[in-house]
């Protein structure tokens, strides 16, 4: 009964070695990965040329009634949401209300109960 309990406690033992050399391992990779994933960072922060600020404005027609304050507006707030990104183009959309309301026409008509004469209940 005595060299079951050893035998026991022994493998236990070996079971918490391999765990823990395990999870050393594991650890030494994520700090290697890590290390590797700064050291392309870096290299790529001194490869990268310095952004351009200056950006083409949009031409005039796109939107007759926007202000450049207006235009100014909507950049700031796509920068403050987004990040660094360039605006291409700020236009109204060219589609009126009549795809809208088409589309809700059909979404209530296919749940509608038809309207004829009633069948008996057998």
């Amino acid at each position: 009964m005595g060299d079951v309990i050893v035998q026991s406690l022994s493998m236990y033992g070996l079971m918490i070695c391999v765990a823990v050399l395990a999870a050393v391992l594991i650890r030494l990779i994520v700090i290697t990965l890590e290390w590797v994933h700064r050291q392309q960072a870096a290299r790529k922060a001194k490869a990268a040329p310095a952004p351009v600020a200056a950006a083409a404005p949009p031409p005039a027609a796109a939107v007759p009634d926007m202000s450049a304050d207006d235009l100014a507006a909507i950049s700031a707030a796509v920068y403050a949401i987004v990040g660094a990104h360039r605006l291409v183009r700020v236009e109204l959309p060219a589609y009126g209300a009549g795809w809208r309301a088409a589309g809700r026409i059909m979404h209530h008509t296919s749940h509608a109960i038809t309207r004829g004469p009633r069948r008996p209940n057998p």
